[in-house]
């Protein structure tokens, strides 16, 4: 009952921060059995709470025990049994100068063998804290320390390591996009088998823990630098809008979140030799595909309205079904933001005001969202009963998640909406700018085909394979 309720509100504030939650091999995650589950760590508590969303079986995740040191969230963690780790670097922190413990997560892993042994499952962030460089961190010993112990000292057989990564859009901003990718679990028992030299002592914990990195690395996106990964997720965001050449509907969005990862994993892997063995053409590409990019900007135009069709009958349903749907969606809507603008807008103001990393901002809205919702339904159900009487007060409560969810939902596609009209009447007035960028899109996209083709038949040299 309790991981029930967790998991819901878990999956309400995601909801109503981000616009879309997209898992990929879900259906990987064990759903019986010890299991211990690595994720990377970009985005603090926001983490957390997608794998208790993503993940089909309970839970226990650990954080750092620093954490716990605010009285009201440590209470929240303690209640909901998060298993506090202690950082050297908070160690240090407390005693300057002084050894770091060795025996100091001791109890801790205690704890988390004991849930595996009962055939639980432990969320354990192996980078050990969350942080904005544009790669996965060097992975800490701990969660194959635990692994190991289990195997060891517990005799614990069947124990399996889930890798997942989480790619985050843009995690500071509402209304943006998460992709969870789940990878194929890793077989303790076999892994073992297949590394009989190194299966014990800190040999085995050093190839494991390189292992686990290995696996993330391979979920996740990853750039040696921050330049790189802005320039790489840029082409990546144009490139996916040129390659989708379908025109999505309103309620599906822009292309998914996932496609995007891939390309700009697809230009990390082939960039540098599609430069070395075409450079003229490559550069003549980027120009024109910049150029593409400004144009659309200029004109307010996203790059997936470009294939749509600007005549009158499109228009004319486009509009009918629109206005169907305001009409249709609008009153809950409507009732969901005057229920909820006031709670949602003082947590937004406070998480600006104590925001201090890319990290902040989600988990700061979420947290304060939580409480300043909760007062704000306590105070407007007691007046509803104190008005009309419990029966009312009851049906008033229940109605209001759902109205804010339709609310956000129904902001996000009238933004859509907005886009879609702003280009089709473009469109009519310019059908020649229409043609001009439709023809552009179609270059660019067997350009970019055909330079990963050299790309991918030329050696890491530089020559061809």
């Amino acid at each position: 009952m309790l991981y029930a309720l967790v998991r819901l509100v878990a999956g309400t504030a995601l909801d109503w921060f981000y616009r879309d939650l997209a898992v990929e091999g879900a259906e990987q995650i064990p759903r019986s059995g010890p299991l211990l589950i690595a994720v990377n760590h970009p985005n603090q508590l926001i983490d957390a709470l997608v794998v208790l969303r993503v993940a089909p079986r309970r839970v226990r995740p650990t954080g750092k025990a620093t954490l716990f040191d605010n009285p009201v969230l440590g209470a929240l963690l303690e209640w909901y049994g998060v298993v506090p780790l202690r950082r050297v670097r908070d160690e240090k922190s407390r005693e300057p100068g002084a050894p770091a413990n060795p025996r100091r997560n001791r109890e801790a892993f205690r704890e988390l063998v004991d849930t595996l042994a009962d055939g639980g499952a432990v969320l354990i962030f192996p980078e050990g804290t969350s942080h904005h460089e544009p790669e996965l961190a060097p992975l800490r010993t701990g969660l194959a320390r635990v692994a190991l112990q289990a195997r060891i000292e517990r005799q614990l057989r069947g124990l399996r390591i889930q890798p997942i990564g989480l790619i985050f859009e843009r995690k500071w901003a509402p209304r943006t996009r998460i992709l969870a990718r789940v990878g194929a679990p890793l077989d303790l028992d076999e892994w073992c088998a297949a590394n009989e030299t190194a299966h014990e002592g800190e040999p085995a914990v050093e190839l494991l823990t390189a292992e686990i990195d290995s696996r993330l690395r391979e979920l996740t996106l990853n750039f040696a630098t921050v330049q790189e990964a802005e320039r790489v997720l840029g082409l990546a965001r144009v490139l996916t809008g040129v390659f989708d050449a379908k025109v999505r509907s309103l309620g599906e969005g822009g292309p998914p979140l996932v496609d995007e990862a891939r390309i700009a994993r697809r230009i990390a892997r082939i960039g540098a030799r599609v430069q070395a063995v075409a450079p003229e053409r490559v550069a003549d590409f980027l120009g024109r595909l910049e150029a593409f990019r400004i144009t659309l900007d200029v004109r307010g135009i996203p790059v997936t309205e470009v294939g749509i069709r600007p005549d009158v009958a499109s228009g004319a349903w486009f509009g009918v079904r629109e206005t169907l749907l305001i009409a249709a969606t609008g009153p809950l809507a409507w009732w969901g933001r005057v229920n909820h603008w006031l709670p949602l807008t003082l947590a937004q103001m406070l998480a600006r005001r104590t925001s201090r990393t890319p990290e902040d901002p989600a988990m700061h809205t979420i947290l304060a969202g939580l409480v300043l919702v909760l007062l704000a339904y306590a105070a407007q159900t007691t007046l509803v009963a104190v008005l009309a009487g419990p029966l009312w007060a009851t049906a008033y409560l229940l109605s209001l998640p759902l109205a804010a969810t339709v609310d956000l939902r129904f902001r996000d596609r009238l933004d859509r909406a907005w886009d879609r009209a702003r280009a089709y009447l473009l469109f009519r007035r310019e059908p020649r700018l229409h043609d001009q960028l439709r023809a552009e899109l179609r270059w660019l996209r067997d350009e970019a085909l055909a330079l990963e083709r050299e790309g991918a038949a030329a050696g890491p040299g530089g020559g061809t394979a």
